[in-house]
């Protein structure tokens, strides 16, 4: 179950390989011109998306490997299933808003006062919603709509890995801390219904620790009014 996650945070951090696994999931299988042509991707992106899926065992090769034409590409068993989760996870009602509409504003603040440039983005989520605020309008460029919806809801919903780390008998988790390509994502659970989604740079060199405490501290007050 756990790879299955994985491969979905994987599938979802690249709108690249998002789009080349929703058309390999909708015609089963495809050829790299003719996804490039089909998705309005440059097929040298396709062929990377192809080629970083396959090393994951998301994707394999329907032809001998010899075969220089007709390179004809497929969804693994494993690909199949971490695309319908990540499909299901897109169903997501996403916003981003400025600070002023994020739902834990106090806790922008001390974080931006703690953590300062490290920070990229932040999501309050909640079953069914989810609210993100970038501390960069540059960053915020950087993500259409649909791949942002996918990445959030994706990590926002592994109970899976959080079910299997339950048993271990250090307990459950207070925090999860999720590799993407360009940053770190700390999931923080708050309560039984809502989670942080943090992003702050690869190169982040404060203790993590400290991180998951500013945002326990700053959110206790909006997590009690939320449950009065």
């Amino acid at each position: 179950m756990t790879d299955t996650w994985d491969s979905a945070g994987y599938i979802a951090s690249s709108r690249y390989r998002l789009t080349v696994c929703e058309y390999l999931s909708a015609n089963g299988s495809g050829l790299p011109s003719r996804i490039a042509v089909e998705t309005d991707l440059a097929q040298p992106h396709v062929s990377r998306a192809l080629s970083e899926l396959r090393e994951q065992g998301i994707v394999e090769l329907l032809v001998p490997d010899s075969q220089q034409k007709g390179r004809l590409y497929g969804l693994t068993d494993l690909g199949e299933l971490a695309y319908e989760r990540v499909a299901l996870d897109q169903r997501v009602e996403l916003s981003v808003v400025d600070a002023s509409d994020f739902p834990a504003n106090d806790l922008l603040e001390e974080l931006e006062a703690v953590h300062g440039d490290s920070l990229r983005a932040i999501a309050w989520c909640e079953p069914g919603e989810a609210w993100v605020h970038f501390f960069s309008p540059t960053l915020e460029g950087e993500y259409d709509e649909d791949t942002l919806k996918t990445v959030v809801s994706t990590l926002a919903n592994h109970e899976s890995m959080s079910e299997s780390l339950d048993e271990l008998p250090a307990g459950g988790p207070e925090y999860i801390v999720i590799g993407l390509e360009k940053a770190l994502v700390v999931r923080i659970p708050l309560d039984d219904s809502v989670n942080l989604l943090v992003s702050v740079d690869k190169s982040f060199g404060t203790k993590l620790d400290a991180l998951t405490k500013t945002c326990l501290q700053a959110t206790d007050l909006q997590v009690l009014d939320a449950d009065d």
